[in-house]
């Protein structure tokens, strides 16, 4: 059995991508989940299963409500609630693209989420880069923004990636 054959194997693969991960490459990880399990629904969509569809629409909408109760609205100002609006208004085009059984809404939010991993992937790259260079220097003004958008209280918990 290969490991692209072995469940077991990828699961392995993927928690230790996320135990190991900071906190900007766990938002990357967390969008490339949303963004797969869409592309899945509207797949399933298409060959007119609903219950496959609705599955991996709920998955997706589980981790962008992850990413929505992650987020810090006190820290994170405006960056925060703007975010914390456009979750908001993906749940809602996922759900009514649900309902009336179109890809259009899906689709459309497939793309905002393709474009927010791309910032975020750079964001993600610049801060690893930093790490890397284990310099005492503060990320650029923009990094530490979007990151204390995403921090929490220590009693909080961390992002769950179950979906």
């Amino acid at each position: 059995m290969t490991v692209a054959n072995n469940p077991n194997a990828i699961a392995a693969y993927l928690a230790g991508n996320v135990t190991q991960a900071d906190p900007a490459q766990l938002i990357v990880l967390l969008y490339e989940g949303a963004i797969y399990r869409i592309g899945q629904a509207v797949q399933e969509m298409e060959k007119q299963n609903a219950l496959a569809s609705g599955i991996a629409l709920y998955r997706a909408l589980a981790i962008i409500g992850e990413l929505r109760k992650s987020l810090n609205l006190e820290a994170g100002g405006e960056i925060a609630r703007n975010l914390d609006r456009l979750y908001l208004h993906m749940h809602e085009e996922l759900v009514k693209g649900h309902l009336a059984k179109q890809a259009q809404p899906l689709e459309r939010v497939r793309t905002l989420l393709t474009d927010l991993n791309s910032s975020w992937r750079q964001v993600a790259s610049q801060v690893k880069t930093l790490l890397d260079a284990r310099t005492d220097l503060l990320p650029p003004s923009a990094i530490r923004v979007g990151l204390v958008s995403y921090q929490q209280p220590e009693a909080a918990p961390r992002l769950a990636l179950k979906a």
